[in-house]
């Protein structure tokens, strides 16, 4: 799993042809362990609580442990521009029409998408784009639940005041852009139906 934002996918790399992976490098040059840099040192001898010792370096191992093993975006958008990926979820607050049809080339056929989105009327007309042009079946359109609780001691309870919808979920798999679309009209599909029987195999019967 990569998480990547869109614009390190939609940028021109055109215009930067040899961009330097500041981060990438800065990785590199980290060795475990990591040395303790002056000022930290410094602040470690004035802390005489233990356990405040103890959690501090607990978290400077943890973040040192992540920036070690965590991949740059110059490498994730390398990585998605060389072999498509097997599923793509997606939060925006902009236009989620526009970021998903230009987020699924990166996407193999009959692989699953997911946006998120605040509000529904962006993923409806996100919907009947894509219904409209074949590019996804089994798509779904559906509100997450979301409840807020108050805890306090002998008070944990919802809150009395809230709105119970926490934003609303479109999802699809990608049709092959090439053989995903049925050249079959309409009149030939209900024939085959008819001699093949419906969804569950059992043919209608003679009226």
């Amino acid at each position: 799993i990569k998480w990547l934002h869109t614009e390190d996918v939609f940028v021109n790399t055109t215009e930067f042809p040899e961009e330097e992976d500041i981060e990438a490098n800065d990785r590199n040059s980290l060795k475990w362990p990591c040395p303790l840099q002056d000022h930290t040192r410094k602040y470690l001898e004035s802390v005489t609580d233990e356990k405040k010792l103890e959690g501090f370096l607990s978290k400077r191992c943890n973040r040192f442990a992540r920036k070690m093993t965590r991949t740059s975006p110059i490498e994730v958008r390398t990585m998605l521009l060389a072999k498509p990926c097997d599923s793509i979820l997606i939060a925006t607050r902009s236009d989620p029409t526009e970021t998903l049809l230009g987020m699924l080339p990166h996407l193999a056929p009959s692989c699953p998408f997911v946006v998120f989105c605040e509000h529904m009327e962006p993923l409806t007309h996100c919907f009947l784009e894509l219904q409209k042009n074949n590019r996804a079946i089994n798509l779904r359109l559906m509100d997450t639940w979301m409840r807020e609780y108050q805890v306090l001691p002998g008070r944990t309870h919802p809150n009395m005041h809230m709105s119970q919808n926490g934003g609303f979920l479109l999802t699809g798999i990608k049709l092959d852009p090439v053989n995903g679309v049925s050249e079959m009209d309409e009149e030939l599909r209900k024939e085959i139906r008819d001699t093949i029987g419906g969804r569950r195999g059992k043919k209608k019967r003679a009226t």
